[in-house]
């Protein structure tokens, strides 16, 4: 493995000027079948390419941008860094980020890879960093915006503290991770992982699992074809279009979920509080869960539907559309009934909301 910085491969001069430098964009280009990228700071995009090796440009930003340097390890697992001299400030001003900052420890950070440990050896890994709009006087203000070119079946993964991640048109999975900063994700031909501490989340074109984490931010998922579908949000909306999985499950602690045009073998959505739709043209012989603290729930069936149903409410009525259904027990705040052989179960819990289940 060759590794180390790549600063003789660098296209582009440093433009000065005397009130506000100007930094020209600089590129790399090097191999590897994998991939790792980090910045603490700034924005990075991840672009599908049809060449062989991996391509970044970087663009340097803020009063202090001559502070930051870029470390480069190719072939095999390759990476790339933006490294930050925190063992001089452990606070950044980042003025994209409009007040408030976020905080995070340099420990999880620095586990990615022995190569990054290396790199911010001289910190403590329990050391703090501050990023945000209104820190104080002595902070540095030095951010960088990456693009990120990746051939064919380079599978890529993007940590990052502050800033927003964007990935798209890449043939391969990707893993996109970042403490504060909305994520989106188009056009992926393989897993999707995404994890936001805060921020939102939309992804448009998944072929295979997809994940997503977000401790607080609205979620948005449109054309998924996997095996696996799972979104997990602490405080926010979650809404699934056009998908296809054997298994979606969505948990959020505060927020709705929308669901439309879903085929799926299981099922479970859980909110502590909002309203519930699910969508279903297709359905199995599997489980389907709906649990809402609080929020009225609405099913809707495929034609074909084989599935027998328990729906129950502590406050709310329920609303049957089924033709066909075999009634086994009803009453105003639950129901039992049967539609077809009764091959798949479908339970409906509600604290409080009204259950409405149909035929399409």
């Amino acid at each position: 493995m060759k590794y180390g910085s790549l600063s003789a491969l660098v296209a582009g001069a440093l433009l000065v000027a005397a009130a506000n430098p100007a930094w020209a964009q600089e590129e790399w280009s090097f191999e590897g079948n994998e991939l790792l990228v980090t910045n603490m700071v700034g924005e990075v995009t991840v672009r599908g390419h049809d060449g062989s090796r991996i391509i970044v440009r970087a663009q340097r930003g803020g009063d202090d941008a001559d502070v930051i340097s870029f470390e480069v390890k190719q072939g095999g697992r390759a990476e790339f860094h933006a490294v930050y001299p925190l063992d001089q400030a452990t606070e950044y001003h980042y003025p994209r980020r409009r007040g408030g900052s976020t905080q995070f420890r340099l420990e999880g950070w620095a586990n990615e890879s022995s190569f990054l440990e290396d790199l911010y050896s001289a910190i403590s890994p329990r050391e703090r960093i501050r990023i945000g709009g209104d820190v104080g006087r002595g902070a540095l203000e030095a951010w960088a915006d990456l693009e990120v070119l990746v051939p064919r079946g380079v599978e890529t993964h993007v940590v990052i503290a502050v800033g927003e991640i964007k990935a798209m048109d890449v043939d391969a999975a990707v893993d996109l991770d970042t403490h504060s900063g909305a994520v989106s994700a188009e056009n992926i031909g393989g897993d999707t992982r995404i994890d936001t501490g805060s921020g939102s989340v939309d992804v448009n074109g998944v072929r295979g699992n997809l994940s997503v984490d977000t401790g607080s931010g609205s979620v948005e998922a449109a054309n998924i074809e996997g095996d696996r579908i799972l979104i997990d949000t602490g405080s926010g909306r979650v809404t699934v279009n056009d998908a296809a999985a054997s298994s979606l499950e969505v948990d959020t602690g505060s927020g709705s979920v929308r669901t439309s045009n879903i085929a799926c073998e299981n099922s479970k959505i859980d909110t502590g509080s909002g309203s519930v739709t699910l969508d279903l043209v297709q359905m199995g012989t599997g489980s389907y869960v709906i649990d809402t603290g609080s929020g009225g729930v609405t099913v809707n069936l495929p034609a074909d539907a084989s599935v027998h149903i328990i729906a129950e409410t502590g406050s709310g009525g329920i609303n049957l559309d089924v033709p066909n259904a075999m009634l086994r027990r009803m009453s105003r705040d639950e129901v039992e009934l049967e539609i077809g052989g009764g091959d798949a179960r479908l339970e409906i819990d509600t604290g409080s909301g009204g259950i409405t289940i149909r035929s399409r």
